[in-house]
């Protein structure tokens, strides 16, 4: 998904690279558009917005062009499209649970709108936000307008943008090699907000992300079966040395069947950067290895070292209720972590809840003494 694409330079175009003054490069919009659709027929949620803040700011606030009233703005964990105000009290329309600095860098199939006829919010793979412009070496983007995280999230495929750097006001394409008139006769560059400067775009994901931008190993994986024939996965997130890093969106998490020898991907993505995750529905008898890696939007880190074996029962009993509708009382880990000192039975918990409560209180995965109820089913993946 990348920006709206207009025609590009063209064939009598042969100005060298433009060279823009670092104050153009500082500002918040000049030629592109930010754009939302894919919403029902007829909905507000599609059309053009225009931004509000005319600083530079960490996560840009919008209203919708013809309807002021909508508000496109970002909470701390999520986009959201309101209306009636520009804060969390206005009715919720649209909603995005991502980390991305803009609401044009937001993932593929990342929004959730409101269900005029139930009330409810559900998903809408079809809706996204996209900046649409000119998309010329005369007319580029500005890094404000794509998102400054756009070349670290969007995926560009054959797709050629053309923006002006932040760092010099130089302007590029983000072609990986040369092939045109004009600027085009140069290889180009991509922008790391990260770095706050471009780097070439011929190796920008194979050595610049991988290299510098990547998340750490996940550590002290701990593997918990339950009683339904399936294992919660536990471990301690990689750590962030100089703690700049982009933040962890997700884990991708891997089965090995035959000790190691080989693996195949069994979650390609948790969506959560929680580090836990429960596997379901694993076979009876068949010897389970896992490993956990973190996912940013540089990519995917370095496995984690792979759990010891693990077997389920060829029998188990009929499938708990969940989790979370027998934690509504509220019981912490730190409860029953003491009662699974002392020996005794927490109230209302089954015994795969207690190995979990070890394993926590122990130390083998981040004590964060968080509600057991985030270990709850929607949590659950099927690896087969």
């Amino acid at each position: 998904r990348g920006p709206g694409q207009g025609s590009l330079a063209s064939a009598a175009n042969t100005r060298p690279i433009v060279v823009m003054e670092l104050g153009a490069a500082a500002s918040t919009s000049r030629y592109g558009r930010l754009l939302s659709r894919g919403a029902p027929a007829g909905s507000l949620l599609n059309g053009e917005w225009l931004r509000v803040d005319a600083d530079l700011v960490a996560h840009p606030r919008y209203v919708r062009r013809d309807v002021p009233e909508l508000h496109l703005f970002y909470t701390g964990s999520a986009w959201r499209i309101v209306r009636g105000s520009d804060d969390p009290s206005g009715e919720l329309l649209a909603e995005a649970v991502s980390a991305a600095l803009h609401p044009a860098t937001v993932g593929v199939s990342g929004w959730s709108l409101l269900e005029a006829e139930t009330g409810a919010v559900r998903h809408c793979p079809e809706y996204e936000m996209v900046c649409d412009g000119p998309n010329t070496e005369l007319q580029p983007f500005l890094m404000e307008e794509l998102g400054r995280d756009f070349f670290l999230r969007v995926q560009l495929t054959r797709k050629v943008v053309w923006f002006v750097c932040p760092a010099t006001g130089n302007v590029y394409h983000s072609a990986a090699k040369p092939g045109g008139p004009g600027g085009r006769s140069r290889p180009g560059k991509r922008y790391c907000h990260l770095c706050a400067k471009c780097f070439s775009a011929n190796n920008f994901q194979s050595q610049h992300l991988a290299n510098l931008h990547r998340p750490g190993r996940p550590t002290a994986l701990v593997t918990v079966p339950d009683e339904a024939g399936g294992v919660h996965l536990l471990w301690r997130p990689p750590v962030d040395p100089t703690g700049q890093g982009p933040g962890i969106t997700g884990y991708r998490v891997r089965v090995s069947v035959n000790d190691g020898i080989s693996w195949q991907v069994g979650i390609n993505d948790t969506g959560t950067s929680e580090a836990r995750a429960i596997i379901t529905n694993l076979v009876a008898a068949v010897p389970y290895r896992f490993q956990v890696a973190a996912v940013n939007c540089a990519g995917v880190g370095a496995d984690s070292e792979p759990s010891p074996q693990l077997c389920v029962a060829p029998e188990h009993p009929p499938t708990p209720p969940p989790v979370a509708s027998r934690m509504s009382d509220g019981l912490d880990l730190l409860s029953l972590a003491a009662a699974n000192r002392r020996n005794d039975a927490a109230p209302g918990c089954t015994a795969t809840e207690t190995k979990v409560v070890r394993a926590l209180s122990e130390g083998h995965c981040p004590a964060s003494l968080e509600p057991l109820r985030h270990l709850s089913p929607a949590r659950s993946f099927d690896v087969f």
